[in-house]
């Protein structure tokens, strides 16, 4: 992920950002493509590295194991001019690279990447739209890449505070809605985008099926506008903090405002794991873990075998 300083995380799950900058700065770059495995493996199919010619790079493909020859592998590529197709583990000519338990994978190294491609990738995400990539390895495949996950907060006080901080650091486009200026000031700090709420009954929620919102409000009676607007919306969490009797009289107050039982559902209350946290850290890891596991139970395959009929993606080869 590019960050507000324009840093680069060495471990990414999101490479194509950090391939276009490269590209765009006239460096030669390598696209790297998990796209075979035997046995077990820490990451999945279709994860990504990008390697630049000088050697730098991001993202991971092993729990840390290989990154380096990977990145030998794609600077020789590189200056080939050539893609190629990798195996390492098992049956691999690298016989000094094991993987856990026996596996192997194999990678797919494009080196001939069309950059008006990537960067039509690349728009797409930052829309918040679904994107295809074609890799042509020695079988041809779709990678998806979704929209990076989003969090909403909408709340007052440290709880609310903390989960924006800890949903930031976890890779979420994170966004703090509060009418209170000192609950703002360290997020902002930190780069968060934060809106105050001056009249709930006005707010809209830019939700979309990638974003989790929760409602972290010690006075409920905030949240008689704020939760509904959340209902209206097709986020893929909604969360709400409180204790179980708070959570049932929330549950009537909707009822009396006319919303349907079902869309009620929808709404984890009390929002966390762990019923028993107290400090704000804890309920705020409580409830991010919660909404993991949420995104999880919904989230897509990243790498599929492809027909190329009936799908739009962007194809990165230039030949």
């Amino acid at each position: 992920m590019n960050t507000p300083r324009q840093l680069w995380r060495r471990f990414d799950d999101y490479v194509v950002e950090f391939a276009l900058e490269r590209l765009q700065a006239g460096e030669r770059v390598a696209l790297v493509t998990l796209v075979k495995i035997e046995g077990s493996s820490p990451r999945p199919l279709g994860a990504q590295m990008a390697v630049a010619e000088s050697g730098v790079w991001t993202g991971y493909l092993s729990g840390g194991c290989i990154e380096r020859a990977v990145v030998a592998e794609a600077v020789a590529a590189i200056a080939a001019g050539a893609n190629r197709q990798v195996r390492y583990g098992r049956g691999s000519k690298y016989i000094d690279i094991q993987l856990p338990c026996g596996s192997a994978i194999e990678l797919y190294f494009d080196v001939l990447i069309d950059q008006r491609a990537l960067a039509s990738i690349v728009d797409d995400i930052n829309s918040r739209k679904v994107a295809l990539m074609t890799i042509r390895s020695s079988d041809t495949f779709l990678r998806r890449y979704e929209p990076r996950r989003r969090l909403i907060v909408a709340g007052v006080g440290p709880s609310a505070v903390r989960l924006a901080l800890l949903g930031a650091q976890a890779d979420f486009d994170t966004l703090l809605y509060s009418p209170d200026d000192s609950t703002r000031e360290a997020p902002e700090l930190a780069g968060i985008r934060t809106f105050p709420i001056d009249n709930a009954k006005q707010i809209r929620l830019p939700a979309d099926e990638r974003t989790a919102i929760v409602c972290m409000f010690h006075d409920h009676d905030r949240e008689q506008e704020i939760i509904p607007a959340a209902l209206q919306t097709n986020a893929f969490y909604i969360g709400a903090m409180g204790s179980r009797k708070t959570h049932q009289s929330r549950i009537l107050q909707l009822v009396e405002l006319g919303i349907e039982p079902r869309q009620i559902a929808r709404i984890h209350g009390p929002a966390g794991l762990f019923s028993s946290a107290k400090s704000a850290h804890d309920i705020a890891i409580s409830i991010l873990s919660e909404i993991i596991r949420a995104d999880l139970s919904v989230s897509t395959t990243t790498l599929t075998a492809s027909s190329d009929e009936g799908s739009f993606a962007h194809d990165m080869a230039n030949a």
